[in-house]
């Protein structure tokens, strides 16, 4: 069978690399173009595309539906399969894979559609999540099921953790899909259960508000544990300056004489306990605005002279 892959960053590449690696052949990438990068803007091909290239596969660059639709139309597919792409495929372009489009989706359809799945399930402090590869339709995250995995969310597992273990998993389910779909017994069910959505994060989204339950701000802080971070404002005298807060540490102990944001102890001189609505947050790791990575303590503590009972909000 004629077969594509349509993906753009890291994880794309892995399941993609994986495939190939596995004997899944494809007759083409199709990818993002390639973007300037860092403070040199240096032109940088998407990882996809370098897996493409190593292994000899045609690379097409689309920079829009239309563009996209052409390509696709030009290949003329039996199926294809969608990892973390980048562009919402049209509904004649759609039509123009034989069996169909796949996509791989990091949560448990129905739960989750949208654009970051694995952020807002950590946020909303699930317990569970997993992968699903289903057929593209027009909706957005809403076609038929192929199929699913489960996996538990540990207490303390950051985003950037649990992308790793779905990306593991999304590999063995992408083989399995293959093996599905070319068997000639592809069953395909309806998705089940009451939708929830995951929209596209934004910066104001990442700040940590110390006046909820040390759960919520934990949340926050596992779930946004690589770029953009969670992050916050802290006034001193001098002035306002944002800090990002690169790792942390959950504490449900009410440290019932202090206020939300106010600092109530230290750990180890490498962190700074700081007050919740209830219980605290340890504070390990930060990067202040304009600065490099530091430890909570050697920033707030050796460097800003804060004490216990000083108020970092």
């Amino acid at each position: 069978m004629k077969r594509i892959f349509l993906g753009t960053p890291q994880l794309a590449a892995e399941i993609f690399e994986y495939l190939l690696k596995n004997n899944i052949s494809f007759d083409a990438l199709i990818t993002s173009p390639d973007k300037p990068v860092g403070r040199k803007q240096i032109i940088t091909p998407p990882p996809t595309k370098i897996v493409a290239l190593k292994y000899g596969i045609k690379v097409f660059q689309p920079k829009n539906k239309d563009e996209l639709d052409n390509v696709i139309g030009c290949i003329n597919p039996d199926y294809a399969f969608v990892v973390a792409y980048g562009i919402i495929i049209k509904k004649e372009t759609l039509n123009k894979a034989k069996i169909g489009f796949f996509n791989l989706h990091f949560s448990l359809l129905p739960a989750y559609r949208g654009a970051d799945p694995i952020r807002w399930a950590i946020l909303n402090g699930e317990e569970e999540t997993g992968i699903t590869v289903f057929k593209i339709d027009e909706g957005i995250d809403t076609g038929l099921i192929l199929l699913q995995e489960k996996i538990k969310i540990n207490n303390n597992e950051t985003a950037k953790e649990l992308i790793t273990k779905l990306t593991i998993l999304g590999k063995d389910a992408m083989y399995k899909a293959v093996k599905i779909i070319e068997s000639g017994d592809m069953i395909l069910i309806e998705q089940k259960g009451v939708p929830s959505y995951a929209p596209k994060i934004s910066l104001k989204d990442t700040f940590v508000d110390f006046y909820l339950p040390w759960i919520n701000v934990y949340n926050k802080i596992r779930a946004f544990s690589y770029e953009p971070y969670a992050r916050f404002i802290f006034k001193h005298k001098k002035g306002e300056i944002q800090i990002q807060i690169l790792s942390a540490v959950g504490i449900n102990n009410d440290y019932i004489d202090f206020s939300p944001g106010q600092i109530c102890g230290f750990e180890n001189k490498k962190g700074i306990l700081v007050k919740c609505l209830k219980g605290s947050i340890c504070i390990l790791k930060i990067k202040p605005e304009g600065k490099k990575e530091m430890s909570a303590y050697e920033y707030f503590v050796n460097g800003m002279k804060l004490k216990v009972g000083d108020y970092l909000i």
